[in-house]
């Protein structure tokens, strides 16, 4: 906001000086300047008026005059003998005799009575109080100027800013998962048609996701049935009088529908985590005691070693112990595929929130595959390849059960070497 609000005001300023640098060309280069005709006409008029009082009274009663005169304008009169006039004043002069009344570049009045007469200039008096208040309230002019672009320049960002704030907002809750977050279209709180053009892309994006939900939902759901039958007729098979090769055969068979069967039924489960609407049942909990038959069933899955470690201030926590316990079931079981001896469960408090850390001693995960483990059917690196990593929902589905705590999972380096899972609640 700051970087645009310095935009807005040099870009003001610039815009303001080139609207007068244009004025200037137009008003003063190209076409007639009739400030200068009048000052000329001025200059010539007061040398006429004083031509009576110099002609009947003298040169020295004439300049007394003109003196007088600029006393009350704050000007300063010189006298001048031709030679001591400048090159660009005297040559004027001199290439006609008959002109009485010359301004330099300056625009200050050079002027004489007749051809015998001393020369005179006018000059401002730069220094009388008078030129000196009309010099400070031209300046205090641009003061004001500028003055009133800064505060043209800050209501404007303000009145951008209230308007943004408000889209960035939504924008952040549609990120979040809230696919019905829409902006406010009214004109007190539009953006021009940004925020139009933004709940159409919303409705777009939360129908396509929508449809997706549903379609994954679906297909898990139609794929049950056919997969029961297969089961149901694979079994029937295996009964029957089979050669070694078949039975082996069959057997693989009925692996391989085991596996689908698991591949749906968490599809079916990661649909429902999905959901932003889904409740949980949340109530207080004692985390080690929660956590003792959840260490004791993985220690008869796994001849690995599996410590515990949870600090005293970690006491009770409110959460929803079923979808917890499916959480820390897929990072477990997530460890001890890539394990090579230990996996650590460590449980500590940081102000109002839990950390539940799943370390091992595996070889660990690049780093540059961290933003993506928690993806759907995500595939890591080699060391974690197809044979050994599940159906690639396990991660993901850790993450959804996450955020329904209003939490969130993060992954690292372990001490032991491996990888480390936590989860923030």
């Amino acid at each position: 906001m700051k970087r645009m609000y310095i935009e807005a005001f040099v870009g003001l300023i610039a815009l303001f000086f080139a609207t007068l640098l244009g004025y200037e060309l137009i008003v003063y280069e190209f076409n007639t300047d009739y400030d200068y005709v009048l000052e000329e006409y001025q200059a010539e008029a007061m040398h006429t008026l004083m031509m009576p009082t110099y002609l009947n009274r003298g040169e020295e009663a004439a300049v007394n005059k003109v003196q007088h005169y600029a006393d009350k304008t704050s000007m300063i009169l010189s006298r001048y003998h031709r030679a001591e006039l400048p090159t660009e004043i005297g040559q004027a002069f001199a290439a006609d005799p008959q002109r009485m009344v010359k301004f330099d570049d300056d625009r200050n009045i050079w002027f004489r009575f007749d051809e015998h007469s001393y020369f005179y200039s006018l000059f401002p008096d730069e220094e009388s109080p008078l030129r000196k208040a009309i010099a400070f309230d031209d300046n205090l002019l641009w003061v004001f100027f500028l003055g009133g672009f800064a505060l043209y320049c800050v209501l404007l960002i303000w009145f951008l800013s209230r308007r943004s704030r408000a889209l960035e907002r939504t924008t952040l809750a549609f990120a979040s998962g809230d696919l019905t977050a829409r902006a406010d279209t009214s004109s007190a709180r539009s953006v021009g048609s940004l925020n139009k053009s933004f709940n159409l892309m919303a409705d777009k994006i939360s129908t396509l996701i929508t449809s997706n939900k549903l379609l994954t939902d679906a297909v898990a759901h139609e794929l049950r049935t056919p997969l029961f039958r297969l089961q149901w007729q694979a079994d029937l098979l295996a009964d029957t009088p089979l050669t070694p090769e078949q039975r082996d055969t069959v057997n693989s068979i009925v692996e391989d529908i085991d596996e689908m069967s698991e591949l749906v039924e968490e599809l079916l489960y990661y649909a429902k985590m999905e959901r932003t609407d889904m409740p949980i049942q949340a109530q207080d909990v004692d985390v080690q005691q929660w956590l003792a038959p959840l260490m004791q069933r993985w220690q008869g899955e796994t001849d690995k070693q599996l410590t515990l470690e949870v600090t005293a201030s970690v006491g009770t926590a409110r959460l929803d112990p079923h979808l917890l316990r499916r959480a820390l079931d897929n990072l477990a079981r997530n460890a001890m595929r890539y394990a090579d001896q230990h996996i650590m469960l460590k449980v500590e408090r940081e102000q109002e929130t839990l950390r539940l850390e799943v370390h091992d001693d595996g070889q660990g995960i690049d780093p540059k595959e961290w933003p993506y483990l928690f993806d759907a059917f995500y595939s890591a690196d080699k060391a974690r390849n197809k044979a050994t990593s599940g159906h690639g929902l396990g991660l993901a589905i850790v993450r959804q059960i996450a955020l329904l705590h209003d939490g969130a999972v993060e992954v690292g380096d372990s001490p032991l070497g491996g990888a480390c899972f936590t989860i923030l609640i």
